[in-house]
């Protein structure tokens, strides 16, 4: 965070004009511009206070925001930058954020902890690459829990947070700026086409989170880890054969020419964040806390959602016209994949009473949004 105040720029003024004087009368220039300089200490050493409050109306803060996605990234270009532009003229300038994209400031799995320990001042992630941080708020990776649009599932997303106070718990080392969600997602490969269960026996794929790998598993399949950017050329290289992915993500890691078919299923879906260092939240006035929040929440995930929205369809017309074909599932075999990945759902609830936290009612609520 980088900030400007009013007396060191009255200091450099003072401190200029000094040397500037003429040099035929230097003592007395000298001691003219002493006595101003002391003059204005003074004042400045009796009126401390009154000096803190011009300080933070002039001064502009300039925090730092990174990700890991390109600048030509969606969530960068139609969500995270119009956001920080909105900010900045909502503050009249006493609040800007600078972007870091492409990983500068951590890779994926840091980003979370950077935010946390002022690495950086702000951030956005996926929260699957930080398992066991959002377990309660990780209702929404469950199977089958995805009907909708990215953007009902992002609003659904931020309204859970807003609803239980035992998720927001989850979330107490930072500030929440918002939270939303991906479009549905799909089994996407290379070289095997998933018409049935029994066609994902042995393969490979790439899963966002802990609840999609259980559920790949309940497929018979095998789950492997890894950060999005890097699913090219694992598949390229033959490393995974595909992944459980939103359609937007062909057109988010440009992966066409690697994927030849895509299956269709709402099969779940993923949680990302968008959340600030706690110090760095508290450095901003309230009067401004408040217009940040104003322009965050729910609306932002739902902007968000329109964004992933928005380059799924771009992503599903491009991989038409790339020859990539896409397979939606019978209802009859749907309903055997539901079958099989009901024990994930079941887990999760255990581990919910385990806690002491009634999972089936976030579940419910869930399920009552995605219907409004």
């Amino acid at each position: 965070m980088k900030k400007l105040t009013l007396n060191s720029m009255l200091m450099v003024t003072l401190l200029f004009l000094g040397a500037c004087g003429d040099t035929n009368d230097s003592s007395g220039a000298e001691t003219s511009n002493n006595t101003e300089i002391n003059e204005i200490n003074d004042s400045a050493e009796s009126n401390e206070e009154n000096n803190t409050a011009v300080e933070a109306s002039v001064e502009g803060l300039e925090f730092s925001l990174g990700h890991m996605n390109s600048t030509d990234h969606v969530q960068d270009s139609l969500a995270m930058r119009p956001w920080t532009e909105q900010v900045a003229e909502a503050t009249d300038g006493r609040v800007q954020f600078q972007i870091y994209p492409g990983g500068a400031l951590g890779s994926p799995p840091e980003t979370y902890d950077n935010i946390v320990t002022g690495i950086m001042d702000a951030g956005w992630g996926l929260q699957g690459y930080n398992a066991g941080v959002w377990e309660i708020h990780s209702a929404m990776h469950l199977p089958f829990l995805a009907e909708g649009t990215a953007a009902d599932l992002s609003v659904v997303t931020q309204k859970l947070y807003d609803t239980f106070p035992e998720i927001q718990e989850e979330y107490g080392d930072v500030k929440v700026l918002w939270t939303h969600a991906a479009d549905p997602y799909a089994i996407i490969t290379a070289g095997t086409k998933v018409e049935t269960l029994e066609d994902l026996e042995g393969l490979r794929l790439r899963t966002p989170h802990v609840e999609g790998g259980e559920m790949i598993e309940s497929w018979g399949g095998t789950p492997v880890s890894m950060p999005a950017p890097e699913i090219y050329d694992a598949m390229q290289r033959g490393v995974i054969d595909g992944g459980v992915l939103p359609v937007a993500a062909i057109a988010d890691f440009n992966i066409y020419d690697v994927v030849d078919y895509v299956t269709i299923g709402n099969f779940n879906t993923s949680l990302f964040y968008v959340f600030m260092n706690q110090s760095s939240w508290d450095s901003i006035s309230a009067e401004d806390q408040k217009i940040i929040e104003e322009l965050s929440g729910e609306q932002m995930a739902l902007q968000s959602g329109e964004a992933f929205d928005t380059q799924r369809e771009d992503a599903y017309n491009k991989s038409i016209e790339e020859g990539i074909e896409f397979y939606e599932l019978e209802e009859a075999e749907l309903a055997r994949f539901k079958e099989a990945s009901e024990v994930v759902t079941e887990r999760w609830l255990g581990d919910m009473e385990d806690k002491g936290v009634d999972g089936q009612a976030i579940i419910d609520e869930a399920l009552k949004l995605m219907e409004e």
